[in-house]
């Protein structure tokens, strides 16, 4: 595969047996794990029970009351995801797109969240990173070969890492877990979103 961005790849933070265990504390909150939702807008009787049993928490416009149960169900729905290849416009179940995978994630747990990456950008509240919680959105500027700017936005998990439908950067792509310290995603970070609050 051809490389599109300009940037030296950034390497792929592997699931170490810590990292594996700081996901499993996050998703453990989670009375269950969800299941795999074939669209990326999930009837509600297939979210997970934690999420079922906020239906009468709902909000305005179908978002789902901030809670951490809600965190953990969009961490999990992400997470199931991993090694999913990328695909361009893609918004599951099994590619992505960069903005598709988080979109898709949301949903699954029921939240909203709108499908293109500015508008997602645009949808919360900046934050710092070391406010960030599972859930909260990360949005990086990155040049493409043609010196066209991109915008890609990640999934924060837990601390210094992320989950991100990565599109093709030195001839690898899909979903991965990232290193939030690694020098490329650190200089290129623009913003980090709450869509909703704790």
């Amino acid at each position: 595969m051809k490389n599109v961005f300009s940037a030296p790849f950034f390497p792929a933070r592997a699931l170490v047996p810590t990292a594996a265990l700081a996901l499993t504390v996050v998703l453990a909150a989670c009375s269950s794990a969800p299941p795999r939702s074939q669209t990326p807008s999930a009837p509600a009787n297939t979210a997970p029970a934690a999420t079922q049993q906020q239906s009468s928490k709902r909000a305005l416009g179908g978002q789902i009351a901030p809670t951490s149960d809600t965190r953990a169900a969009i961490a999990a729905y992400a997470l199931q995801q991993l090694d999913a290849p990328y695909q361009a416009d893609a918004v599951g179940p099994s590619s992505f797109d960069n903005s598709g995978y988080v979109y898709y994630a949301y949903r699954g747990a029921g939240a909203s969240l709108p499908r293109e990456s500015q508008a997602q950008l645009d949808a919360g509240k900046p934050i710092s990173l070391a406010e960030a919680q599972p859930a909260d959105l990360l949005f990086f500027r990155v040049d493409d070969a043609t010196g066209n700017d991109v915008l890609l936005v990640g999934l924060y998990t837990d601390t210094g890492e992320m989950l991100m439908a990565v599109p093709n950067l030195d001839g690898e792509s899909g979903v991965a877990l990232l290193d939030l310290d690694d020098e490329f995603w650190a200089q290129r970070m623009v913003g980090v979103i709450r869509v909703f609050n704790p």
